[in-house]
């Protein structure tokens, strides 16, 4: 398989069901190709939202210290987690062959990524990290080729450097970008989430999308609470305003909670290989708010790598295709 191309097929086929009938055959076909484009949509609304991510994470660690601002988020990620999941019926046990699975996908998703995606972010700029995390596609490619034992296909190859080079474009044009350990972590980080990408994948058909997110915040919150709740007394809480407090809500709500439940959702209907080069879009996005938000300029060099990253993002969809 490359590329989730015979996943697809696979997938199809018990859409459609191989022992339909001929009659039913069409619309079954239509309503799985319906189920498809809806997939894709939400996908590219979810990078969006990551996209605005940025912004809104580096103003709160502008206020709030480092344990502190993951001790609250991760804390209210969980107990909104299990508010939702009680009050709408979907605790589900976890079954025993399961259960390893989950706790690698809760320390590689959660922990790997979430938290160390705030880590990377503190010592380094919103843009370079951004930069980074669009990382995830060819790390997905690079696990993906050596599990598979073998290399991607040209085509892949060439829309995921497109998409590569222009988000470089892009992110240069916009700051200088001074590699340091912040930079070193956000590349560890976007190895952590492509591997999270894939290992999920054999779970996200057996739990409620929102219940497997909750129990992997739950799971990665333990060690995180553990190591942070001690600097709780050190912050200095005159220094965070209300809209601190507001961008602390946002990253506790939107990016991991609602958008990695949704985003589980997406993965049931698409291959990971198939909707990771959507992350090349995050900075564009994150580059794109902070120019209305935060009144910088667009250069000539952001529009050119922005027409890469499209195009790259293009050649990639009309390959799976």
């Amino acid at each position: 398989m490359s590329l989730g191309i015979d996943q697809d097929l696979h997938d199809l086929d018990t859409a459609v069901g191989t022992n339909a009938s001929s009659t039913r055959r069409p619309a079954q076909v239509r309503e799985a190709s319906s189920e498809s484009r809806r997939a894709w949509v939400i996908a590219a609304v979810v990078v969006f939202g990551w996209g605005i991510n940025f912004v809104f994470a580096k103003h709160a660690l502008n206020q709030f210290d480092l344990a502190t601002f993951n001790f609250f988020r991760f804390a209210a990620m969980s107990a909104i987690g299990w508010i939702v999941i009680a009050a709408t019926n979907q605790i589900r046990p976890i079954e025993p062959q399961h259960r390893r699975p989950m706790v690698l996908v809760a320390l590689v998703g959660f922990l790997g990524y979430v938290f160390g995606f705030s880590v990377g972010l503190n010592f380094t700029s919103a843009f370079s990290a951004s930069l980074l995390l669009a990382l995830v596609p060819m790390w997905v490619l690079a696990i993906t080729a050596t599990r598979q034992r073998q290399l991607p296909q040209a085509a892949s190859l060439v829309a995921v450097g497109l998409a590569a080079i222009g988000t470089t474009m892009f992110v240069t044009a916009r700051t200088s970008v001074s590699f340091g350990w912040g930079d070193l972590i956000s590349v560890a980080v976007a190895a952590a989430y492509a591997t999270y990408l894939l290992m999920n994948r054999d779970l996200v058909d057996h739990y409620p999308p929102v219940t497997l997110t909750t129990y992997g915040i739950s799971i990665a919150a333990i060690p995180v609470m553990a190591a942070t709740a001690w600097q709780l007394p050190n912050q200095e809480w005159s220094a965070v305003t209300t809209t601190g407090w507001l961008a602390l809500l946002w990253l506790v709500v939107a990016p991991v909670f609602v958008a990695w439940s949704v985003w589980n959702w997406v993965l049931q209907r698409l291959e990971p290989t198939q909707v990771a080069p959507l992350l090349f879009a995050v900075p564009v996005v994150s580059g794109i708010t902070s120019w209305i938000m935060l009144d910088e300029t667009i250069t000539p060099g952001q529009i050119g790598g922005t027409a890469l990253v499209v195009t790259g993002l293009i050649l990639n969809q009309l390959h799976r295709n």
